[in-house]
């Protein structure tokens, strides 16, 4: 059954038969059941195992996970957090690591789609957290099947799929059971100290609650998609510049607004909804200019609205302690991103890339050319090509491959793709 299940819910997840997916494989119950269940699809790729080294017996316990889904047929690969044992914020920190490497092989490996075995009880805990946050309706929606790169920038060009969120854990325990399949418990589970253990032992005694929170986010989850065909219809008159920007017509709405800023600042932090709305409503009626917020900057021309990468961020600043973000970078054959907003690439040694501002060596006049049609307040942040002494626009170098990242963030983030 749970193989059916599976199989049905890729089908409508995927794009096409020919996308393959990796698996998250932590060796706990919940993915046990996912990478058993799907050992003999067609679409299947490698299995991806990551070890924190946060405690004695780890590596043990990474090392069986990769003996089992060897013996599954998987290509295994363990991935290793370096790490210095965070002091604080451990959890968040720990996730964004796991997903860093995980998006790294994806990428190399050219796969689009990263299987994670969130249940149904999962869902039903982060909407407690959620809602213990004060969430919005959109919040309230939870966790969709299918979000591109959740985590930025460490999966973008990935899509997170979660074919489990409609099985309960229990459900996938019992699998396990049947097919005499051994898993391993994460000590964590049991620490109180975490937000998420401390939900999931509220909603064990409140089971009708578990029922009211994943009922209402489905509801609100059409309320999601909802939304996103207007803000496509309303995206269709923007157009995206070579610095990254996003040029608005006309003022957009907040939402599409705040969708915009979180694309074009390259970091992946939420927005506060209340923050937004009024700088929303200062920009709308004339009383600023202007405004920053995460990283980016929204300017105001005439009836057009310029929404780029705040250059303050940039440069960084000394009486603030704020540290240049885009620095130089030398490009290599493996593809990297460059301050969170551009994929970057060179097939020839001794080419780097860094931001316009502050250049200390002379500019080709295609460069020149390039940074005159942008808008004053996008040309600090624009992505330049360094060699030998001189900068140039990097659509003028031939072995140089520079991908804005900005437009089909946004566009995904519309598809109605929730984190």
């Amino acid at each position: 059954m749970l193989v059916a299940h599976l199989i049905s819910q890729l089908e409508q997840l995927l794009p096409n038969k020919d996308s393959r997916f990796a698996i998250a494989f932590s060796g706990g119950g919940d993915s046990t059941a996912l990478v058993h269940a799907l050992k003999n699809h067609p679409q299947r790729g490698p299995v991806f195992i990551v070890d924190h080294a946060l405690r004695s017996g780890s590596h043990t316990e990474a090392s069986a996970a990769k003996t089992f889904a060897e013996i599954c047929g998987y290509e295994t690969k363990v991935l290793t957090w370096d790490n210095n044992v965070p002091k604080t914020g451990l959890q968040e920190k720990a996730r964004r690591a796991r997903y860093g490497l995980m998006g790294d092989e994806c990428r190399r490996a050219a796969i689009g789609y990263l299987l994670t075995a969130h249940s149904l009880d999962d869902q039903a805990e982060t909407l407690l957290m959620r809602y213990d946050k004060h969430t919005d309706w959109r919040g309230a929606a939870g966790m969709s099947g299918l979000t591109y790169a959740p985590v930025w920038p460490e999966l973008a060009e990935v899509n997170i799929c979660r074919p489990l969120l409609g099985v309960t854990r229990q459900a996938l325990r019992d699998y396990n059971m049947f097919h005499n399949l051994h898993w391993a418990e994460d000590p964590s589970n049991q620490n109180r100290d975490y937000s998420r253990i401390r939900a999931r032992d509220y909603l064990k005694t409140h089971s009708a609650l578990k029922s009211d929170l994943i009922e209402t986010a489905h509801e609100l989850s059409n309320g999601v998609s909802w939304e996103c065909e207007n803000l496509l219809a309303e995206l269709k008159t923007a157009q995206f510049g070579l610095g990254g920007e996003i040029v608005f017509q006309s003022m957009p709405s907040v939402a599409l607004l705040g969708l915009g800023l979180r694309s074009v600042g390259g970091g992946g932090a939420s927005i506060p909804s209340s923050r937004l709305r009024a700088l929303h409503k200062k920009l709308k009626l004339g009383e600023v200019g202007a405004i920053t917020l995460l990283g980016a900057q929204a300017v105001k021309d005439k009836e057009a609205l310029i929404v780029s990468r705040d250059p303050v961020a940039v440069r960084g600043r000394s009486d603030s302690g704020l540290k240049p973000r885009a620095i130089s970078m030398p490009l290599t054959a493996e593809a990297q991103i460059w301050d969170g907003r551009f994929m970057v690439s060179s097939t020839t040694e001794g080419y780097q890339v860094r931001a316009n501002f502050g250049l200390d060596v002379p500019r080709s006049q295609r460069l020149k050319k390039c940074l005159a049609a942008l808008h004053r307040s996008v040309r600090p942040i624009s992505p330049v090509i360094i060699r030998e002494g001189m900068a140039y626009a990097y659509d003028e170098i031939e072995c140089a491959e520079v991908i804005s990242l900005v437009k089909p963030r946004l566009e995904a983030a519309l598809l109605g793709k929730q984190c």
